[in-house]
């Protein structure tokens, strides 16, 4: 199920730089924008997908509203960010709402409708900053979003359809750094669907099966969990070859099937999607089944163990049409999403040397995650993550990649005991991963520097106290990694010198994955994690692994074999 990016032209934006914010945020992964201050001629939008304007754009113009209405008519979808109450009458009619006044900058709380198709699966109620402009709805037109003001409902974001494109108007004019992301899941709705895409009705389930239970915390278990608290998914089997694991199954989830074979969940009609939390030697041969029985696939990280069977996945899933997707679910880690933000907010300047770091002086697990033919070796575990957040946050992948290991304390297990990743880009920027069984003392988590700051995260111990009776006080620490680090950013400002505060983490999103993934396939959003980008992962985790075993010090990634 490709995600093919469109062409969205944004008109007079210049002087509307938290619009222009929101603008970004709904469409970054759905489509080109490109800013523009004024219409010049029709020609120019001739081949856009849709038009956004901002509110300073002139509403009182007859050629402009020649201009845009002859695209919406054409084909071309419509989205205004705060319509002016000085709009002339044409405007109006054309979007189906007069503006009636506008409201001081503040906070308001925006109720969404409960019967449209751009409102599905997002809060009853969500708040977002900016200047207001409440409208009267005409009719025709479709009302989204309501606002309480002296406890009168009033209309502050509708909808008209026409026969070939859509009008939505928004009665907020964003003035905070924080996005919205429900106000920006609209925006993108509407500007790229105009909610034609929703594929099930209100309340539809989309049944899920998981290859590998691993209970008591394991992936598998994980995966039921969220299953089970995601609205839109309903656990429908379980597949493990080990018939302890399929009896917990049955104890946790009565009413889910348990199969001891790939090929029967391959065979179950009630399954719409599969989840593959295995070990990762077996990811590919299972995804590719799963595919080919016309599934839709998510996978454990990593997707792979190398850039030719991901590459032949994604292939596959396209030749099915069906989502092939990975978990990759610690871009959502609270102190990852905190930096993203200091980073997009040019809170330190252009990156160019990322640092991150993993691990202690302790014994390795003896399960076989530290089995090299099995897992892939230690780069493929907490690697898999932090590659995924450097590519991220650099936004593109490094030319080379070179990696040194050490194996000296830990020999009943076949990883390596520590290995450091180095990548270089062609500009300059550079990253390093650091992962290490063998480190008494920790390395900071994150280490960014910027042209105009840095950020250091450091990790904190997550120590439970309690007082038992008969047995006294007591004390468990919990895993040091599953806590978000503690940030603080350092910068430079001339005359003053260096100016240190703390980076606020941001707030919890649980099972936003899989949430997002529902979203996805019954709304048509586009997918957060592409499979394109875990491939892009594995291709530096591959040259990073052969690296360490040739003679050559550093492995240009276009030199791994697709």
């Amino acid at each position: 199920m490709s995600q093919v990016s469109k062409r969205v032209i944004a008109v007079g934006f210049g002087t509307h730089d938290k619009a222009a914010k929101l603008v970004k945020a709904a469409l970054s992964r759905s489509a080109d924008v490109f800013f523009l201050e004024r219409l010049r001629d029709q020609s120019e939008f001739e081949s856009a997908h849709a038009i956004i304007l901002s509110p300073s754009f002139d509403f009182e113009s007859k050629k402009y509203f020649e201009i845009a209405s002859n695209c919406v008519r054409a084909g071309t979808n419509l989205f205004i960010i705060g319509l002016s109450h000085t709009c002339s009458s044409q405007w109006q009619e054309f979007t189906g709402v007069t503006p009636i006044d506008f409201r001081p900058d503040g906070e308001w709380f925006f109720k969404t409708s409960a019967s449209s198709p751009l409102t599905r699966r997002l809060p009853a109620e969500f708040a977002a900053v900016g200047i207001l402009t409440p409208y009267e709805v005409h009719d025709g037109a479709e009302v989204l979003l309501a606002t309480s003001i002296a406890f009168i409902n009033r209309t502050t974001a509708a909808i008209r359809r026409l026969p070939s494109a859509t009008v939505c108007t928004l009665g907020l004019n964003p003035t905070s750094e924080h996005v919205s992301q429900d106000l920006a899941a609209i925006a993108r709705r509407a500007v790229m669907t105009g909610g034609s895409r929703v594929r099930f009705e209100e309340g539809a389930e989309l049944g899920v099966g998981i290859v590998g239970y691993g209970p008591y915390g394991g992936m598998g278990s994980y995966h039921a969990a969220a299953v089970s608290e995601v609205p839109g998914l309903n656990l429908v089997a379980v597949v493990d070859k080990d018939p302890e694991r399929r009896k917990a199954v049955e104890q946790e989830f009565p009413n889910v099937r348990t199969y001891s074979a790939v090929g029967e969940l391959a065979q179950d009609d009630d399954v719409d999607i599969c989840i593959v939390a295995t070990p990762p030697v077996n990811h590919a041969e299972i995804s590719i089944t799963l595919l080919d029985a016309n599934k839709h696939v998510i996978s454990e990280k990593p997707m792979c163990l190398n850039l030719k069977d991901a590459n032949a996945l994604i292939s596959k899933a396209k030749a099915m049409d069906r989502m092939l997707s990975v978990n990759q679910n610690r871009r959502w880690d609270r102190d990852f999403r905190a930096i993203a933000k200091a980073v997009s907010d040019h809170k330190v300047g252009s990156l160019f040397n990322i640092e991150t770091f993993v691990g202690g002086f302790e014994h390795p697990c003896r399960a076989w995650h530290s089995e090299e033919s099995v897992s892939g070796g230690a780069i493929f575990d907490w690697g898999s993550h932090h590659i995924d957040w450097i590519t991220q946050l650099y936004g593109s992948t490094p030319a080379k990649v070179s990696m040194t290991q050490h194996k000296r304390v830990w020999h009943d297990v076949t990883n390596m005991d520590q290995i450091r990743v180095h990548m270089l880009w062609d500009d300059g920027r550079e990253a390093q991963f650091f992962q290490s069984d063998i480190a008494a003392i920790r390395k900071p988590k994150y280490f960014i520097q910027g042209t105009s700051g840095t950020i250091i995260g450091n990790y904190r111990p997550v120590i439970e106290e309690t007082v038992v009776p008969p047995f006294g006080f007591q004390e468990r620490e919990y895993h040091y990694a599953e806590a978000p680090a503690t940030l603080k950013l350092s910068r430079y400002e001339s005359g003053a010198g260096l100016i240190e505060e703390s980076i606020p983490l941001e707030k919890p999103n649980k099972f936003a994955f899989h949430k997002n993934i529902v979203d996805h396939l019954m709304l048509g959003e586009p997918l957060a994690v592409d499979p394109e980008s875990a491939a892009a992962s594995i291709a530096i985790l591959e040259a990073a692994q052969y690296s360490s075993t040739s003679d050559s010090e550093y492995i240009a990634i276009s030199e791994v074999k697709c």
